[in-house]
This record gives structure tokens, C-alpha cells and sequence, in this order.
């Protein structure tokens, strides 16, 4: 067993006094305090493949209770923890400050650590770029997630969790490591402390706690997910890819999430026989899209505030005289799931939810990036509130015939006016928004969360358990953006989080290269110009046809292991591949792109992952032409992807032969 992960699990299990997080209480350090405390440790299996242990600490003068829940996972060498905080005494608690989520030490390797991360989605280009950093002797790197804003206390009214960084991460020391995962809807911090040649300390958890409890108060403190690797590291990311696809994915109607085609629109680009009339053109063309995926602009006035827009749940009358009912039922009837797009936590005054309610708009909310509008939010936090959304939204989704309801905007959390209660408004709103999308899974369990989050930027373990991943990043809004940014992104993302959404440019770059540059678990078919009947002129259909169900047959590959094949670039003068495999089904999926100005007209791709000893039948759907060849021969010789013209997108699949 991994040294780290010894003192890890026999930490969660009771075994040994080293706990791989840490906190500081009434001055005093969280090791120097439990040691001290009576404690006790429960462990009960979960099923053939978990075992969950408790470990309790109270202390016996201020009645803080201290409650870590953790996970042991023993066939993927990977552990969960979580920490709960409560006050079962009479009085207030002392100051609680300075909690690390993660707190471990690891050996630096014989070669020197390196930092695995991610760039977070920014809304630029080259969002969720792949990160390597070397941590020399004496060095710090700090990664971080706050989300638009300068965190530095926990009342700061507003966080993101993906936006700067991932809140992923794998430290390699050698030929062995860990990958981690914070579970924390809100802004973050993280450390890497080389402390001497011998060692690394990571630090990572919610920025900037500091708080008393009072009397019958309990909070939780971030999740954490850390998977123990040795030998190759991309190895290692399949693990933690089959892990999260295992245990920490969506899985409507009791099934895992299977992809699908999105045809992504507008509210207002039409009326609902125009919607109606969108949808029907796609059957009639014989173009398997599954997915009706109507945007913003579809509820409240067609003119009007952006942030009175999105507060507002009604339908707009102009466009939809009978409601929305009537476009979710013809998606359905032309065997579409129908998809709608929220704020949730959007209000304004006077509008909606806020006129019956003025006693829940919470104080004026403002960035430079949203220019000179205002929002206000509704407060996750107030239990009140909360279960008013869940039957509120519960009520809509059921009326409105809605299939996968889609969540959009950020955070607002009421700010504290308390310097000893600092971190308690963000930590009861996010307490508050997973049991609101809890609540609204319970009651309609076929029902997908697209977590869209101002476009990926609320991506961590507890969203990702709870929903998909269908916009990336706001980069794309305009529908004209370069595929190589969906490229990019697949690239990067695919390390981290086995499902996701590529998007489609239906432009004027329309062609095989955009429909495959967008090739992904599930895909999303975006149309420029504000109408896709004035689009659908550049269209050609025989060709949209074909690539979609090519996209069809290979979808069930992207769930599969992943295999960078190139190095990361965004570069124009670049070649990009990679490899989805599928070793349970034996069969698996090439993809290379020849840039707009990459003067290299072939590239030779040494395939992962395959029998060496079996035959696979290799296909080129281009040409049609079929080679056998042996899985050692594919992985040492590889197979040339040859493509004349620029830019341009090579597909190759494989199956295993009988």
C-alpha cells in the first residue's frame, strides 16, 4: 500500500493519530486538541466495495463536537472524507478558524514533485488548459478558486469554485502520486509547500473561516476525494475517471447518463409554433437530435432588465400564449428530451417570486464584469426559503414538462455582519443548494441538472455527483468561436471528468471539422445569427446526417478510458489527438485535427490501453477502407492519420475482432 495512503486510511479508521485534515480552535491546533479529547470511532460496511468509519471528538469544556465521516473505497485505493462541526454544549463555542479540508505530507520523489492541475473556465479561449508545475526545494505553489471576486474572508457575498482553477488536482512524486477533488461550491484555496527536499505538505480547503458555533449548531466542512496511484499517470486518471463515472456521476431514472445530441436555441428567436416547427425540421431531415434545449429569454418581458428577466418564471405571453407545455410535449412526441433554462436563485424586486416575497430579496449584488446591472438572490441558507424552491421549482418542472432543467447563474450569499460568524452565511447556503437539488431529484428522479454555473464554473465533486455538464464556457455564447476551443477543452477537461458537453459553431464554419471538433459524451449543436432558419441555407443536410451518426455510433466510446496522443495546444500551426477506449467493449475511438495552418499532412498515433496480443479491425470512415491489425502493433507502430486539406478532422475506430 501507498506510505501516504497507510497513514490516510489507518487515520480514517481509528488506527493511528494522524488525521489528513486540520483546523485551529481557541488558538490551539487541531492535532494539540484532539489528542486531548475523548473520542470513539464506529466503522460499518456500505456494500462489497465501501466501508464507511466514524470518528468522534468532543470536547468536554466547550462542547465542540468533532464528527469525520470518512470512506474507504478498497478495490480503487481511494478514500472520502468529510468533517462536521457541532456545539453540543450550553454556551457558545471558541473561534474555529484556519480549516484545511486536505492536510497531508508526502515524499517528493526521487525526481521532484510536479503539480497536475487545470485552468478553471474563465469564459477565455483556452479555458481548462492542462497545468504542470514543478515544486522546487523551498517553493510554495497556491492554486485558488474565487470566482470574479478578491476573497479574502468568508463573508464575501459571492464564489465559484472553477473559475481561476480546478478544484482537481494530481500531485505526482515519481512514478506514483495522487489525484484529489474538493467538494465545495463556493471559493477555495490550495498550497504545495515543498518544506525540504524530502517532502511536500498540501493545504486545500474553503477560504477564510472564522466563526463561533452557538448552542445546537452544526455545519460541514468541503468533501474530498483522494485516489492513490502508482506506475503510469494518465493510468492513473482512468482510475479516477471509472471512480467518478462509479460513484459520483448522475444517474436519471436510476441509469448513468448516456450523452445526448442537444439543438440549442433561444426563447425568443421564436414563437412556440416556430419551436415546434424547429424541432419538426430535424425529424423530417431524419437527424438524430434528442435533445430541445431552449435557452434564456423564453419567460418574462421580451424587453426588459437582464436580472428582471431572469427572475421571472413565467412564460412570456407573446411567445407562448399557452404556456411552455405545449413545445415540451411536441419534443417528446418527436422523441426529444426537453430542456429549459433557470436562475433559480435569481429575484428582483417586484417580480415573481419577489412580489410575494419582498422579505427575501437579499441586498444588491454587483461585479465589473456584469457592467452597471444589479442582482439580488435568494438565501440557500434559509431553510424557509429553501424548501419554498423545492416545491416552487418541483411544481415548474412537473407543469412545464421539463427533462432536464437547466441552472444557470452564480452564488449569492447573504454577506455577514458578524466578525465571529465569518464562513456560516456561505457554509448554510451550500448546505442549502444540495439539498435544493437533492430535493428536486427526489421528487422527480428521471430529471438531469445541467449545472451550467455561468458555463462550468461551478464544477467540483458535490455539482458533478448531482448533474451534468452541458456548457463548458460562456467563450462559446457567441456560436461563431473556433472549434479548436472545444478541442481544447475536451482535452483538458477529459482528464479530470468523464462527462461533459463539446459545442458545435452551426456557421459559417459548418463542416465535418466544427461537428467533430465537438464530439464528446454529449454534444451541443449551437446556432449563430439569432435564427437557425437563416442559418439552415449553408446547411448541408446530407453531410450534418452522416456526421451525427457517426457521432452516435463512437458516443458510447467518450465514457471510456482517455488518452492524450499529442501534447496540449490551441496553436493554429498544431496537430491535436487523442484516444476514447472503451476495454470492456473492445472497441475504441481515434480522433485527430489538422489546424488551419499545421503544414504536417499526416500524423502517426501510438494507441493505449489495448491487447497486445489480440487483432483489431481498424476503420477509416472517410474512406471506408478496413485494416487488421494487432493490438502491440497499433501501440508501437501506431497508425497514420492522413489528412491533405487544413483544417480538417481524422476519425479512426477499432473494435476487437471475433
Amino acid at each position: 500500500m501507498h506510505t501516504i495512503q497507510s497513514r490516510v486510511v489507518d487515520g480514517l479508521r481509528g488506527q493511528a493519530a494522524s488525521l489528513p485534515f486540520s483546523f485551529v480552535y481557541g488558538n490551539r491546533s487541531s492535532a494539540e486538541c484532539l489528542a486531548a479529547w475523548p473520542h470513539g470511532v464506529d466503522s460499518n460496511r456500505i456494500d462489497d466495495g465501501r466501508v464507511r468509519h466514524m470518528r468522534t471528538w468532543t470536547d468536554p469544556r466547550s462542547g465542540l463536537r468533532v464528527i469525520c465521516e470518512g470512506i474507504e473505497y478498497a478495490d480503487w485505493a481511494a478514500v472520502e472524507w468529510i468533517v462536521h462541526f457541532e456545539n453540543v454544549g450550553k454556551d457558545d463555542t471558541l473561534v474555529l478558524e484556519g480549516l484545511k479540508s486536505i492536510d497531508l505530507a508526502t515524499d517528493a520523489g526521487s525526481e521532484g514533485p510536479v503539480l497536475h492541475h487545470a485552468k478553471g473556465s474563465a469564459g477565455e479561449f483556452g479555458d481548462y488548459q492542462p497545468l504542470a508545475t514543478p515544486i522546487q526545494p523551498g517553493q510554495t505553489v497556491n492554486l485558488h478558486s474565487h470566482g470574479w471576486h478578491t476573497c479574502t474572508s468568508g463573508d464575501e457575498p459571492s464564489g465559484s469554485p472553477s473559475v481561476e482553477s480546478m478544484p482537481f488536482f494530481n500531485l505526482q512524486t515519481g512514478s506514483e502520486g495522487l489525484i484529489a477533488a474538493l467538494g465545495w461550491t463556493g471559493p477555495w484555496t490550495a498550497e504545495f509547500a515543498r518544506v525540504s527536499e524530502g517532502g511536500v505538505r498540501i493545504r486545500d480547503g474553503m477560504d477564510g473561516l472564522h466563526l463561533k458555533l452557538r448552542p445546537g449548531e452544526k455545519i460541514r466542512s468541503p468533501r474530498v476525494l483522494v485516489l492513490f496511484w502508482s506506475g503510469d499517470r494518465i493510468d492513473a486518471h482512468n482510475r479516477w475517471r471509472r471512480l467518478l463515472l462509479e460513484y459520483y456521476s448522475p444517474r436519471p431514472g436510476g441509469r448513468p447518463f448516456e450523452g445526448l445530441i442537444a439543438h440549442c436555441v433561444w426563447g425568443n428567436w421564436m414563437n412556440a409554433a416556430g419551436h415546434i416547427a424547429d424541432m419538426e425540421w430535424y425529424v423530417q431531415n431524419d437527424l438524430p437530435v434528442d435533445c430541445y434545449w431552449m435557452d434564456a429569454k423564453w419567460c418574462g418581458e421580451a424587453d426588459g432588465e437582464w436580472a428582471a428577466h431572469q427572475s421571472d418564471r413565467k412564460p412570456n405571453p407573446d411567445l407562448f400564449p399557452d404556456g411552455i407545455r405545449p413545445v415540451s410535449d411536441a419534443a417528446r412526441q418527436h422523441g426529444m428530451k426537453f430542456l429549459l433554462w433557470f436562475v433559480p436563485n435569481s429575484v428582483y424586486p417586484g417580480v415573481d417570486i419577489a412580489r410575494d416575497h419582498p422579505e427575501w430579496v437579499g441586498e444588491p449584488f454587483s461585479d465589473k464584469i456584469f457592467g452597471d446591472q444589479v442582482f439580488y438572490g435568494l438565501d440557500h441558507g434559509d431553510p424557509e426559503v429553501n424548501a419554498f424552491m423545492i416545491d416552487y421549482y418541483a411544481r415548474i418542472i412537473a407543469e412545464y414538462g421539463i427533462d432536464v432543467f437547466r441552472v444557470d447563474g452564480t452564488h449569492i450569499w447573504p454577506r455577514s455582519s458578524d466578525p465571529d460568524r465569518l464562513g456560516m452565511k456561505q457554509i448554510r447556503y451550500n448546505e442549502g443548494f444540495y439539498a435544493f437539488w437533492d430535493g428536486l431529484l427526489e421528487r422527480d428522479p428521471d430529471l438531469l441538472i445541467d449545472n451550467c454555473g455561468c458555463g462550468g464554473r461551478k464544477l467540483d465533486l458535490e455539482t458533478i455527483k448531482r448533474s451534468a455538464i452541458l456548457w463548458r464556457s460562456d467563450s462559446q455564447a457567441s456560436h461563431e468561436f473556433d472549434p479548436a476551443s472545444s478541442q481544447g477543452m475536451t482535452y483538458g477537461l477529459s482528464l479530470w471528468l468523464p462527462l461533459h458537453a463539446a459545442a458545435v459553431p452551426l456557421s459559417a464554419r459548418f463542416g465535418p471539422y466544427a461537428l467533430r471538433s465537438g464530439y464528446a459524451p454529449a454534444m451541443v449543436l449551437t446556432w449563430a445569427g439569432g435564427k437557425p432558419a437563416d442559418v439552415r441555407e449553408r446547411i448541408d443536410v446530407d453531410v450534418f446526417r452522416r456526421i451525427l451518426r457517426e457521432y452516435l455510433a463512437v458516443r458510447r466510446c467518450f465514457t471510456g478510458d482517455y488518452y492524450p496522443l499529442t501534447p496540449y495546444s490551441l496553436d493554429a500551426d498544431r496537430w491535436l489527438a487523442w484516444q476514447f477506449d472503451r476495454p470492456d467493449l473492445g472497441e475504441g475511438v481515434v480522433q485527430a485535427f489538422r489546424r488551419e495552418q499545421c503544414r504536417e499532412e499526416t500524423l502517426r498515433c501510438r494507441l493505449r490501453g489495448l491487447t497486445a496480443e489480440a487483432d483489431y479491425d481498424v476503420t477509416d470512415p472517410d474512406t471506408g477502407t478496413v485494416t487488421r491489425m494487432s493490438g502491440g502493433d497499433l501501440m508501437i507502430e501506431g497508425v497514420q492519420v492522413a489528412l491533405k486539406e487544413c483544417p480538417a478532422a481524422g476519425i479512426i475506430r477499432y473494435k476487437k475482432a471475433d
